[in-house]
């Protein structure tokens, strides 16, 4: 149980169902980026939303989705998720690497960890456990 509308909940759920994600990583990240404010805006103003979305690294997908609005959840969520979905599918399926990617960007992963053989960060670590706590919370 999260602090989100049902409906928005259930949103998330069917957009990650349809990109093969599961919905307690995006609900950890989510918990992660902004303790579940939605007009949470970070990074010096960089970062707006649920997801912490910076719009300058992010214009194309929102173009391409027609999200104008990150504060707006429904947009937020469907940038994020579109956005992690695309890490993970890059990372072959690997959720915790497509997760420390959403973090960092792919270059920043890779320079800070990947490259170091390094497969896990503080981030994504707190997002995995977060994810398994949720799970065991619905249970």
């Amino acid at each position: 149980d999260v602090p989100l509308s049902e409906d928005l909940q259930l949103y998330i759920v069917s957009l990650c169902e349809g990109k093969n994600i599961d919905p307690a990583i995006v609900f950890a990240m989510i918990w992660r980026e902004s303790r579940f404010n939605p007009l949470s805006v970070g990074d010096n103003g960089n970062s707006l939303g649920l997801m912490q979305i910076q719009p300058r690294f992010h214009s194309g997908l929102m173009a391409e989705f027609g999200c104008d609005d990150l504060l707006d959840p429904y947009q937020n969520v469907t940038i994020g998720i579109a956005i992690l979905a695309g890490h993970v599918n890059y990372y072959d399926g690997n959720v915790e690497m497509g997760v420390m990617a959403y973090n960092a960007g792919k270059a920043g992963a890779y320079n800070a960890y990947f490259s170091k053989g390094v497969y896990s960060s503080p981030y994504s670590q707190s997002v995995m456990e977060k994810a398994e706590e949720l799970k065991g919370a619905k249970k």
